[in-house]
């Protein structure tokens, strides 16, 4: 009996030696890990990783670029380093890559997948237009002195029209190299639907035909505003646990306080919106947006976070809005040295 139960013994000793053994070994981190779930605090310098897709290259480009002009992050750029450009989706987890990431500096890594399309749609109007008919007739001008006019007139005519359709869509990554574990995952889309001539032509608001862009700056126009977005919602990620929400006012303050703790900040910023115009001296409301300005980082959002928390302190004398006001304008001072 005492031999059977000290084999026992030894077995589980040896089965939660193993176990805690390869829970230790760097590896792929546990799927399902959602947004918010692990912070960004700490994760000062990211590397842009390759972003895999004919359109990868791009939206890595203005990845780097945009986080170049915020200040909660510092970028690396890594197509220099050839161990480290070839790196695609998929392959970012794996232990041979970490050394050279740790020798750069790097806190955390941002990488993706991006897929794209577009398509010209092509057709004609039967549209109104007003052409000259070569000949005039006499008329005053605004001095006062008799000159030609040319006699117009109205016809209906086929204009021809392009609508340009076009995507693109990226499921990104963002990982900490100091602790192998996955940040945050998730997707973005941005999309592209504009006419360009046909009853547009001689609108005041429309595009004529030869406005139409080539498909190469549609993409580039999309990649920037798909890179803003990511940029913006990684950043706000990293705010969000250095800087306080104030959930006074009224409920539809606190309301969006809790969507913007869910990683909806464009839903929360509609709702207090709609509360200054609801309340226009509600200096919560003023001081959240202040707050979602700020987290977005650049230069021109953090000029607009200044106003919004003057007028927060403006309407209510409070600690937290003097402080923000104090942070927001060091901020801003330190950029111009």
């Amino acid at each position: 009996m005492t031999n059977k139960r000290t084999t026992s013994l030894w077995v589980a000793f040896f089965l939660v030696t193993v176990a805690a053994g390869l829970g230790c070994l760097p590896g792929r981190p546990p799927s399902g890990i959602k947004g918010g779930e692990i912070s960004l605090e700490g994760v000062q310098t990211l590397a842009v990783l390759k972003f895999d897709g004919s359109f990868g290259e791009t939206v890595q480009s203005h990845i780097l670029k945009r986080l170049s002009e915020v200040q909660h992050f510092s970028p690396i750029d890594i197509t220099q380093v050839h161990t480290l450009a070839v790196v695609a989706h998929g392959q970012w987890d794996s232990p041979k890559f970490f050394y050279s990431l740790k020798k750069l500096g790097a806190d955390g890594i941002i990488t993706g997948r991006v897929n794209g399309r577009m398509q010209d749609i092509r057709g004609t109007d039967r549209t109104q237009v007003t052409e000259g008919t070569g000949h005039y007739k006499k008329e005053k001008n605004v001095y006062g002195e008799w000159v030609n006019v040319e006699i117009k007139r109205t016809v209906v005519r086929s204009v021809p029209y392009i609508v340009r359709q076009a995507s693109l869509d990226t499921k990104y990554t963002v990982f900490n190299v100091k602790t192998t574990r996955v940040i945050t995952t998730g997707t973005l889309k941005e999309t592209y639907n504009e006419k360009f001539g046909g009853n547009k032509e001689c609108s005041s608001f429309g595009h004529g035909l030869s406005d139409l862009p080539t498909p190469d700056c549609t993409l580039d126009e999309l990649a920037a505003t798909l890179a803003t977005k990511l940029v913006a919602k990684i950043s706000r990620m990293k705010l969000a646990t250095m800087i306080k929400l104030d959930e006074g006012g009224n409920a539809m303050v606190k309301q969006g306080v809790d969507v913007a703790e869910t990683g909806l900040w464009d839903k929360a910023v509609e709702i207090w919106e709609q509360v200054i115009h609801d309340e226009p001296d509600n200096a919560a409301a003023y001081y959240n947006l202040g707050v979602a300005h700020e987290s977005v980082g650049d230069m021109k959002n953090l000029g607009i976070a200044e106003e919004l928390y003057k007028k927060a302190a403006s309407h209510e004398e409070k600690k937290l809005y003097r402080g923000a006001l104090a942070r927001i304008q060091g901020a801003l001072d330190k950029d111009d040295d």
